[in-house]
């Protein structure tokens, strides 16, 4: 009973995760999610801002607070500079905009001076960081410190022989402008889970694609498992028709898996406009369990023939018992504990193949399948982006145990003579 209570209070934990996410996760991120222009605010590739706690000094990202009217305090204190620092005016705004900041060293240098028409990066334009070089008074070939997102090394840090030292502590930015500015610190670390190679929030995915991915698990598993016992009753119960159920659930139980899903994938699908293949989460659904269900009707075909060659199903038959009657009061008391069993091993399998079918960039909607399909796509493994895998990969593994818990318990409990077909 404890790893039917533990599996359950696991599974209770992704359900009210499911529920909160969408109070939680910004509609218009879901909504945007493939429009790279919303995400340029974020720092791109960035882990999660709590890697700080375990001996890391990167800065994190954020809005700088207005101290004064048009003045603003930015404490550095970290061992790398920010990406980027972004001066956004007001939607269909522009104008002239001149940000200056005195540095904890006493330098005063113009950041920026300009007319501006949109979000305007200083960090990441060659003319705003070569004049900085210039009123900083560094003469090194910074071209490749702008390319490797280090521009801004030339405002918090000093070169010291070979070195260069950051220089911590109070920044002070006077912004003059005849409308409201905000200025915004791309730095490089963001939220909890981190950012991909656009600047996508990993979170957004993260929370966001849990009630679709739940949906489709237990959707698939609760298909395959009606299915497969539907059509093994019928094929144990009928005569000719019911051997072409079975013939057909046979065909299913012998494809291949997962080379069989890639193939109805584009038959079902279409490219999108961003090169993944897309699918519609019911066609998925669809789909998946006609390959899932053979294995379970066959099974169940021959657990309900065993059980009506017995002798007190025979006896029930000669005093007039009809296939009903039979089916309900002694049939289904032994396929049931296998049905239970299989949907709970069903929607391990079905976590796997979402897995499976992410790494070949299939999109069958917004939840962990996308996210896996980034990990390949944007090559996260071999770019040291940890946190697109791990949270994934820990989420999908302790789901998994928490089914196989509840599995385990109902075998338990329920004594099941067809645990070996």
């Amino acid at each position: 009973m404890r790893k039917m209570k533990a599996g359950f209070a696991i599974l209770l934990i992704y359900v009210l995760l499911a529920l909160i996410s969408p109070h939680v996760i910004p509609v218009e991120d879901v909504k945007n999610w493939n429009y790279k222009t919303y995400w340029l605010k974020n720092p791109r590739m960035a882990p999660p801002e709590w890697v700080n706690l375990f001996g890391k000094s990167l800065p994190p990202t954020g809005n700088l607070r207005e101290e004064k009217p048009g003045e603003y305090v930015y404490n550095f204190h970290y061992d790398q500079p920010p990406q980027d620092i972004l001066i956004i005016p007001p939607a269909n705004w522009s104008g002239f905009v001149e940000v200056t900041v005195l540095t904890p060293d006493g330098k005063k240098v113009t950041l920026y001076s300009g007319t501006i028409t949109g979000i305007t990066s200083t960090g990441k334009a060659f003319f705003t960081v070569f004049d900085l070089a210039r009123q900083m008074g560094v003469n090194d070939d910074i071209s490749d410190m702008i390319v490797k997102g280090e521009g801004l090394k030339i405002l918090f840090f000093r070169k010291e022989g070979d070195e260069w030292v950051p220089v911590k502590g109070k920044y002070t930015f006077r912004v003059n402008a005849s409308s409201k500015i905000t200025l915004r610190v791309v730095g490089r670390t963001y939220g909890p889970l981190g950012t991909d190679s656009d600047g996508r929030d990993i979170a957004v995915i993260f929370l966001g694609g849990l009630p679709q991915t739940l949906v489709i698990v237990f959707l698939t598993a609760l298909t395959t498992v009606l299915l497969g016992t539907a059509t093994g009753l019928f094929g144990a119960l009928s005569g000719k028709l019911g051997a072409l159920v079975e013939g057909f659930a046979k065909v299913s139980s012998m494809l291949p898996l997962v080379p069989a899903m890639i193939l109805l994938v584009p038959i079902l699908g279409s490219v999108s406009y961003y090169g993944t293949i897309e699918i519609s989460t019911g066609a998925f659904v669809f789909a998946l369990s006609l390959l899932l269900f053979g294995k379970v009707s066959q099974n169940v075909r021959t657990i309900t023939m065993t059980e009506l060659s017995k002798e007190h199903i025979l006896a029930s038959k000669a005093v007039g018992g009809s296939e009903l009657w039979i089916l309900r009061r002694h049939v289904l008391k032994a396929v049931l504990p296998y049905a239970v069993s299989q949907l709970i091993l069903t929607a391990a399998k079905v976590i796997a193949i979402i897995s499976i079918l992410g790494f070949f960039n299939v999109n069958f909607g917004f939840n962990w399948g996308e996210l896996l399909a980034m990990v390949v796509t944007q090559r996260a493994i071999y770019n040291g982006a940890w946190w697109m895998v791990l949270p994934v990969g820990v989420a999908i593994t302790v789901i998994a145990i928490a089914l196989l818990l509840i599995k385990s318990e109902v075998e338990e409990r329920f004594i099941n003579p067809w645990e070996s077909l």
